[in-house]
């Protein structure tokens, strides 16, 4: 005789949440959802990175804004600037024409700027006050030149936020030079040019 095997009756499994029945091959209750032979992976950590970028993206910012800060800074100074080298003295042979300042001023009062004239004159003082300015253009210039003041803010060639004691206006960068020996080593031409 054969023998036939029959097969052991499959066990009933029960769901550890809801207590519902489960097919052997069954692996979510469908009473209550629960997952009973699968595991569910948890959601990943986004915060820690999400911190870091915003970190990094901060402190680009904070970079792009000091470099846009150090690039708006005007760089040319107006107090004591470098003297160039002066050039050599031509031979005497004839005396050269030293051009008369055009400012015009009153004995004891600072001489004025012309009004819209760009040209070279002989810086003699800088300062961020204007009575210490006022002050030192009341003295005569060399050989009688007219001393006055301007506020650097009216002109783009001169740095903002000084006021500065000039000596006349001279049509040449040479000629402002050879002005400014006579009133001493801090004495130096400068380019005044109307904003």
């Amino acid at each position: 005789m054969s023998a036939v095997t029959t097969p052991e009756p499959a066990t009933e499994r029960a769901c550890p949440r809801c207590g519902g029945p489960l097919a052997p091959d069954q692996e979510w209750c469908l009473s209550c959802g629960t997952a009973v032979r699968t595991r569910v992976a948890s959601t990943p950590a986004w915060r820690a990175p999400m911190a870091i970028v915003g970190v990094l993206l901060a402190l680009l910012a904070a970079a792009l804004l000091l470099a846009l800060v150090e690039l708006s800074g005007d760089p040319q100074p107006v107090a004591k600037a470098p003297r160039a080298t002066p050039a050599p003295a031509p031979a005497p042979s004839a005396p050269a024409p030293t051009p008369a300042p055009t400012a015009a001023s009153s004995p004891g009062k600072p001489a004025a700027w012309p009004t819209g004239r760009s040209a070279w004159t002989v810086v003699l003082a800088s300062t961020r006050s204007k009575a210490p300015a006022q002050r030192r253009a009341r003295r005569p210039g060399a050989s009688g030149a007219p001393v006055g003041v301007l506020n650097s803010s009216d002109y783009s060639s001169l740095s903002k936020g000084f006021w500065v004691v000039f000596s006349g206006q001279y049509e040449s960068r040479e000629a402002a030079a050879q002005a400014a020996e006579g009133f001493g080593k801090d004495a130096y031409p400068r380019r005044v040019v109307p904003r």
